[in-house]
């Protein structure tokens, strides 16, 4: 089903302020994820058109992306070029287009959370997921005090001035202790699972046994 943002038109807002102020620590994460990646085969899912890679230090990776839209994966092209090993549209609710054991890092930013069963997801995640790789996933923390109150107010008035409400645009809402036992249950150990960006997302770490 369509969600009622359109996404695509809101990637480029993600570095500016004030949204900068929840995506900047993601971005750090990330490299902190690419870094310490055990080989250089990476996968982002749910890409968007990857603007963070202007930011990021991601000499020797092999940098694959997949996005259910494909004017994100057209402009990941056009930006990024021979930077990308490939750039791949996906079915929504449809297998990842890679064999078993293909990558090193997988790394999806925000995208969870708009799963209404994450569980199929999760799966395709550790198919792809070399034995001994690692994933790296963020997503809002509804753990938080502070986030819930933004929600409810300052992001629904932008939201409904844009014409739609936030209150169901994210049908699974994670805190630390759910977004952990979804990981372990998909199989992931060594599962790490931080607040960052002002107690405001989510950063999960983990390892595919090996």
């Amino acid at each position: 089903m369509a969600e009622a943002v359109d996404y695509f038109t809101n990637h480029s807002k993600k570095l500016r302020f004030p949204w900068r102020l929840y995506h900047q620590p993601i971005v750090e994460g990330l490299q902190r994820a690419i870094w310490a990646a055990p080989g250089p085969r990476v996968l982002n899912v749910g890409s968007g058109p990857f603007l963070e890679l202007e930011l990021l230090d991601s000499t020797g990776s092999e940098l694959t992306v997949c996005d259910i839209d494909e004017r994100a994966i057209d402009e990941a092209k056009r930006q990024h070029g021979a930077r990308l090993a490939r750039a791949d549209v996906t079915r929504p609710d449809g297998t990842l287009p890679y064999d078993d054991g293909s990558f090193d890092l997988v790394v999806s930013m925000d995208v969870i959370e708009h799963l209404p069963d994450p569980r199929p997801w999760l799966a395709e995640i550790v198919r792809v997921l070399r034995p001994g790789g690692h994933i790296f996933f963020t997503t809002p923390n509804y753990g938080s005090r502070s986030l819930k109150i933004l929600e409810n107010t300052v992001l629904e008035a932008i939201a409904r001035r844009q014409g739609f409400s936030r209150k169901h645009l994210h049908p699974t809402k994670f805190d630390v202790s759910s977004l952990s036992s979804a990981l372990r249950d998909a199989g992931l150990e060594r599962v790490l699972v931080q607040p960052m960006s002002y107690d405001w997302v989510l950063s999960a770490f983990a390892t595919r046994p090996s």
